[in-house]
């Protein structure tokens, strides 16, 4: 395996230890590798989007499927999701308008709603006997074609989970992420972003964790409270509407045995303030011939 697969090989496997904790949270909601993979798609769509535009590419489906190895009809319908702002959760196989369609023959059609409107009681399937109608034939009657009932989730999970929490974890684990990209791939005259950890040398018990989860929480607070009075008066002086927001988180983590070596607590060889700048990677247009298909 030569120099540029092995880094290949160890960014995959960046993007599979970013995901794997996630599985846990994958699992307790239902969602499916499928839905996974499809969020992955969406998002490698819309950044490749954005380059092609920041480099001033003419940004076509064509183009796009080449360099992101896709179909043409799945890049196609993956960019008009993101301009409908169709949810990540909804299943490919459905379509809104069928949601839509479903609903109002639901409460208008003769043969299923009742008076003012009322959505009529079905039946789950056909039953000889029954005076009601059947789903199955609201769903001919609203969405012909569609014969496909998709189970969602083997886990029943309560109206009002913390939503907001989970929204939580997500901008801090892309701010994390955004950190490490940063460090990786910035070019003089870019600061090198603060990233450090402290790992225990030795397998700690519970006790022991509890000790270091304690003193973390306290000392931890106090540097962000100081921090964040640093970040006030710093504002009266340095604020401005075309910058952007930076700032220091501190987390708490148990670390798998493989990786219970200390870190180093000074900066990389590599990573010196002095070292020399990148090399500029020229970009060829190869694709220049994409640019005027539809």
């Amino acid at each position: 395996m030569n120099e540029s697969a092995r880094e290949k090989e160890a960014v995959l496997a960046v993007f599979a230890g970013l995901v794997r904790p996630l599985m846990r949270v994958a699992f307790e909601y239902g969602i499916s590798a499928s839905e996974i993979a499809a969020v992955v798609r969406r998002a490698y769509i819309q950044a490749l989007e954005a380059r092609f535009l920041d480099q001033q590419r003419t940004a076509t489906d064509a183009r796009l499927a080449v360099v992101a190895g896709l179909a043409r009809s799945d890049v196609a319908a993956l960019r008009e999701a993101v301009r409908a702002g169709a949810p990540h959760s909804l299943p490919r196989a459905v379509n809104i308008n069928q949601i839509t369609n479903l609903l109002t023959v639901w409460h208008t059609h003769p043969g299923f709603s009742g008076a003012y409107g009322l959505a009529m009681e079905l039946d789950v399937v056909p039953t000889a006997g029954s005076p009601r109608r059947s789903f199955s034939e609201l769903v001919a009657a609203a969405c012909p074609g569609a014969i496909t009932v998709r189970c969602l989730s083997r886990a029943y999970v309560q109206k009002g989970a913390d939503v907001r929490r989970i929204e939580r974890m997500g901008r801090f684990l892309a701010a994390i992420t955004g950190n490490f990209v940063h460090n990786l791939l910035r070019v003089n005259p870019e600061p090198i972003y603060f990233e450090r950890a402290v790992i225990s040398e030795e397998l700690l018990s519970e006790a022991g964790r509890d000790k270091f989860l304690a003193l973390s929480g306290e000392r931890g607070q106090e540097l962000l409270t100081e921090l964040d009075t640093f970040l006030t008066r710093l504002a009266t002086t340095e604020a401005n509407t075309s910058g952007k927001r930076y700032g220091v988180g501190i987390y708490f983590f148990d670390a798998p045995p493989a990786q219970t070596t200390k870190e180093q607590t000074s900066e990389p060889a590599d990573d010196e303030p002095n070292r020399k700048a990148s090399p500029k990677v020229e970009e060829i247009d190869v694709l220049a011939g994409l640019g005027r298909q539809k």
